[in-house]
């Protein structure tokens, strides 16, 4: 019987630890890429800016012999001169970005990052998310909520987005279900206020659970008092 125990607790670590290593890489697969690019990028820069730097001393030397500049000068110029000249493209590019022009150029780069199958799922997925996170008060997410779907006792998370009269002065919370991995999509549903829970989850924690299709996830789902939707989604 301990025995038993014993693989069973072993077993469960073994899910838990690898369930955890495959919600920070997928995680982190993001910033990953996006790391690497600039990364890449970076050592691009480097390799534009070496010649000229060294240009630039063979001239100094030629009309100053008596000056001499160490190799490890020389480097750290470099990567000083790559580091300000990266940041100030990043920053132009940010100021294009707000024009009629940039946003031609930033729509036909999402078009190209749009027929990359991977890249497509992360990127729309973080660009809905900040959308609907940077919505003004009144028009974003209020909370999120518990409702039974798609049949009775199964619950699915949701966002309640408000609430509705129906013809006869019945009163109807406004729930969006998203689907997992790509919360883009998913289901609208009109749900009595008495069929909805609502959650301790915050908006950006919910966001993860999807994404991650669950692995991202706390052990205890907490629940407010019913009443409260109501209250939360005039």
């Amino acid at each position: 019987m301990a025995h038993k125990t014993e693989l069973k607790f072993w077993k469960e670590m073994t899910h838990s630890i690898r369930a955890r290593l495959l919600a920070g890489i997928l995680i982190l697969t993001p910033f990953g890429v996006a790391l690497l690019v600039m990364v890449w990028i970076f050592h691009g820069f480097t390799g534009l800016m070496k010649p000229v730097v060294n240009a630039i001393l063979t001239l100094l030397n030629r009309y100053s012999p008596a000056v001499s500049v160490p190799e490890t000068y020389v480097t750290v110029f470099i990567w000083l001169i790559t580091t300000i000249i990266f940041f100030f493209l990043l920053y132009l590019l940010g100021v294009i970005g707000q024009f009629v022009i940039g946003k031609k150029v930033v729509t036909a780069s999402e078009v190209l990052v749009l027929r990359i199958p991977l890249i497509r799922t992360i990127y729309t997925a973080t660009k809905q998310v900040i959308k609907a996170l940077s919505l003004p008060d009144g028009k974003s997410f209020k909370s999120v909520v518990l409702v039974e779907f798609p049949r009775e006792g199964f619950q699915a998370i949701g966002y309640l987005t408000g609430n509705i009269k129906t013809p006869d002065g019945h009163e109807l919370c406004k729930v969006f279900i998203p689907t997992s991995p790509n919360p883009t999509t998913g289901f609208f549903e009109l749900v009595p206020p008495d069929k909805i829970v609502e959650t301790s989850l915050s908006i950006e924690e919910a966001f993860k659970m999807i994404i991650s299709g669950g692995m991202v996830a706390p052990d205890v789902l907490l629940s407010h008092k019913p009443n409260s939707v109501d209250n939360k989604s005039g």
